[in-house]
């Protein structure tokens, strides 16, 4: 089955070009990703089944609308250029795919969350594991009308978790979208269709989120874990939280903005977070949880930055979390 999208201008395949690195050898032990890269046109016939694909969401537009800082546009060739020279080590059985990117033209944002919904939907249909390299948290929206798009036809309930230092759940103004209004369109979308909306955000910050915002959350039910509360002496009831979450539903999405992580870490961001996480032992061991639930289904990353980026930081932790994702299988 291939994929169908009236846009065609708005996909562009997947390019061998974007995968170049170091060479040390053609053995097993000595290969890097750039050497196990598939890229694939999804127009074509393409075989996705246990295979990790990549999807690119080349898009500020939403950062842009919001007042962020652009440059996210850039991401998903930042991260590649890191990816591309990582040392395998992830099981035989995985097979890593490049689907290419979808794009915005003309600034029309919603557009291209309809096409990046309907390319993910078609790489859950043909069994693979999107992991869609953003690009703005705006995302979001188009990463869970994927999402509904696969599960049409079933009961499937979908949690989100969000590791973010905003809920980004501002109500959109004038009908029009943006980075920080992605999970209030979801919550839209749930509540129109007599579902329940689970949510569960982790990392918040009380000085990047109104109170009225945090009050509208709560009423809705989000699951708020502020930066705050990640601690190691509450590990075990983070864990379980996350766990139960998980347990509700049938299909996890994961979606990591990462100016959840504090600026040293993450410099190369729409909005830093001087005070957010730092990636060590305890984050890591957090995350692992979220990466072994059985029903996590796919995975984004968004806001990262290229233009503000040092030293690749940014784009290196990112990377780093796909390489942790790619050893669970």
């Amino acid at each position: 089955m291939s994929f169908m999208l009236n846009q065609t201008d708005l996909y562009s395949s997947a390019d061998t070009g974007n995968w170049k690195g170091r060479m040390d050898g053609q053995d097993k032990d000595w290969l890097r990703w750039h050497q196990q890269i598939d890229c694939v046109n999804l127009h074509g016939n393409t075989d996705l089944e246990h295979s990790v694909t990549f999807l690119g969401f080349c898009s500020d537009e939403g950062v842009a609308r919001n007042q962020g800082r652009v440059g996210a546009i850039e991401g998903p060739m930042a991260l590649r250029s890191i990816l591309a020279n990582l040392p395998v080590h992830f099981s035989d059985e995985v097979r890593l795919k490049d689907a290419g990117d979808i794009l915005v033209k003309n600034n029309n944002l919603e557009l291209s969350q309809m096409a990046l919904g309907k390319a993910l939907a078609h790489i859950l249909n043909q069994g693979g594991f999107p992991v869609v390299l953003g690009g703005g948290h705006e995302v979001t929206y188009g990463h869970y009308l994927g999402i509904r798009e696969f599960l049409q036809h079933t009961n499937s309930q979908v949690g989100i978790i969000n590791l973010d230092a905003h809920l980004d759940m501002r109500e959109w103004p004038e009908g029009k979208g943006n980075s920080g209004t992605g999970f209030y369109q979801i919550a839209q979308d749930q509540m129109a269709a007599g579902e329940k909306f689970h949510y569960l955000a982790m990392g918040i910050q009380e000085i990047s989120n109104t109170q009225g915002l945090i009050n509208y959350a709560k009423a809705k039910g989000v699951q708020i874990i502020d930066r705050e509360a990640i601690v190691s002496s509450r590990f075990n009831s983070i864990r379980k939280q996350i766990e139960a979450f998980a347990k509700e539903v049938d299909y996890v999405y994961l979606t990591i903005d990462l100016d959840v992580f504090a600026a040293p870490y993450a410099p190369g961001v729409s909005a830093p977070a001087f005070n957010g996480i730092i990636p060590d032992e305890l984050f890591f061991s957090l995350y692992d949880v979220i990466l072994q639930l059985p029903n996590l289904k796919s995975v984004d990353l968004a806001e990262l930055n290229p233009t503000f980026d040092i030293d690749a930081r940014t784009a290196k932790l990112a990377a780093d979390l796909i390489f942790k994702l790619l050893k669970r299988f």
